[in-house]
């Protein structure tokens, strides 16, 4: 094989991972908003008085703008899309900002995309309506049986993330012909909803649909195909926990490595012995990667609309590597890190739980098989 042979089998398109001046100052008012509002204090707080989210964090961030930036004005405006969404999404993880802003910022691009439910896109805009996401689950679906025009719909979800704060659901549900997916009321007849407390703390549900009847209007692209919709939510579903992740194992990382510093044993800082040094450094190489293929992931499905594949493998990686990282940041900090009322112990809870919203890495492993044999057919 020649020189010139090998030089172009080695070559690759160089990536840009630095952010324009919309996306950079969209971040820094995440920032400012989630630091201030979503402090330890405030945190501790809301959890002790047993709120089902923090809504004056959820108001800021609606009067602020950082839904409506994510949103396409018109072809020229089209909105920061998948990528703003992962940067707002990183900083809420940094301050564990109790509040569904990736559900119904999801859901809200869905609507953008497809068309229909401008009311709620209204009431997204203005922060009277915040979304819900019921994916299948292993165990548990929604299926949907042809009746008239509409649908009647039977089934169970276990973890209804977040639905406690949720005005309305977007539901993925099972029909003879393929995936479907409504957005409906939350208090629809026939949804009953058995809310608890999760791992983190934050308060879920379960719920069973018994007889719950969705007509088309109700339907996100009702004039799609059958599964077109459930194919694009999920991908970006997948990549906005991807992002939470990330900033919350950063931010984990980032007290840890402070704490590592002043601790002192045998009159010097444990952060000067190779073991803890040579934890931080994996945590920190696991925590660039996530985030690093997360942003990826958003830039691929803002830019083609087919990232799937990209999508799948952050999401994969960032279940694998979040899983270490809160693992690290806990042990390093010792007894501390065991305590139930230490911040750090929270970062712990919300990654455990997060790493297996809407399925466990192994799922998420095996979608992304499925969507690289896909493309190897195509």
């Amino acid at each position: 094989m020649s020189t010139a042979s090998i030089n172009n089998t080695i070559e690759a398109p160089s990536m840009e991972f630095s952010l324009d001046e919309e996306q950079q100052g969209l971040t820094d008012l995440a920032a400012q908003i989630f630091s201030s509002l979503s402090t330890d204090e405030l945190y501790t707080a809301g959890e002790k008085a047993g709120a089902a989210f923090d809504e004056a964090l959820w108001g800021q961030v609606v009067e602020s703008g950082l839904i409506d930036a994510l949103l396409p004005m018109d072809e020229e405006e089209p909105g920061l899309g998948m990528a703003g969404l992962a940067l707002v999404a990183r900083e809420q993880g940094r301050t564990l900002g109790r509040i569904p802003f990736i559900t119904t910022a999801v859901a809200a691009l869905a609507i953008a995309e497809f068309g229909g439910h401008e009311q709620l896109l209204e009431g997204i805009s203005e922060g009277s309506v915040r979304i819900a996401a019921l994916q299948p689950e292993v165990r548990r679906r929604v299926n949907g049986t042809a009746a008239g025009t509409g649908w009647v719909l039977d089934g169970a979800i276990e973890l209804g993330y977040l639905v406690p704060s949720a005005t309305h659901l977007m539901v993925q549900f099972h029909t003879a012909s393929g995936q479907l997916t409504a957005l409906i009321e939350a208090d629809r007849a026939g949804i009953a909803v058995d809310e608890y407390r999760g791992l983190s703390r934050q308060q879920h549900a379960e719920l069973s649909f018994t007889g719950v009847q969705i007509e088309a209007a109700d339907l996100i692209g009702a004039d799609q195909p059958a599964g077109a919709v459930s194919a694009w939510i999920r991908p970006r579903l997948l990549t906005a926990a991807a992002a939470l992740i990330s900033g919350v194992g950063a931010e984990a990382l980032r007290r840890t490595a402070a704490y590592t510093n002043e601790r002192k044993q045998f009159g010097r800082a444990i952060a000067t012995n190779q073991g803890v040094a040579l934890r931080a450094a994996d945590a920190f190489i696991d925590t660039e990667t996530t985030w690093l293929s997360t942003i990826d992931a958003a830039w691929q499905l803002d830019n083609d609309g087919d990232g799937a594949e990209a999508a799948f493998g952050a999401s994969w990686l960032a279940r694998e590597a979040g899983f270490r990282v809160v693992h690290t940041t806990q042990h390093l900090h010792g007894g501390m890190g065991a305590d139930l009322d230490n911040h750090i112990h929270r970062f712990f809870l919300w990654m455990r739980e997060l790493d297996v919203l809407w399925g466990t890495a192994g799922q998420v492993s095996e979608e992304l098989a499925a969507a690289i044999l896909d493309g190897d057919t195509a």
